[in-house]
């Protein structure tokens, strides 16, 4: 039952930080480099927190959520390093 309660409340933390994130796109005051930082950061650790909850509620599928979590981190890394350059660069 706990571990329910647990999972439940980290899986939230996880939306949480992606409507966190999410929400300065919105802001027009922010530059375009402060609202690619937020949204990838807390698009990165709202998902890993997702996994983790998910890894509380179901354990035999630890293989699966560890490649997972990996894939989120890399393609996160990634894709914002690919979106910084293509920012940057004069129109």
């Amino acid at each position: 039952m706990t571990i329910t309660f647990v999972s439940y409340a980290i899986l939230s933390l996880g939306l949480y930080f992606w409507i966190w994130g999410t929400l300065p796109i919105l802001n027009k005051e922010h530059s375009i480099f402060y609202k690619l930082h937020t949204l990838t950061v807390a698009d990165s650790v709202g998902s890993l927190l997702i996994v983790v909850a998910l890894f509380l509620l179901a354990p035999q599928y630890w293989p699966l959520l560890l490649v997972t979590a990996i894939s989120l981190s890399l393609w996160n890394t990634i894709f914002s390093y690919i979106l910084g350059n293509i920012s940057d660069r004069p129109s």
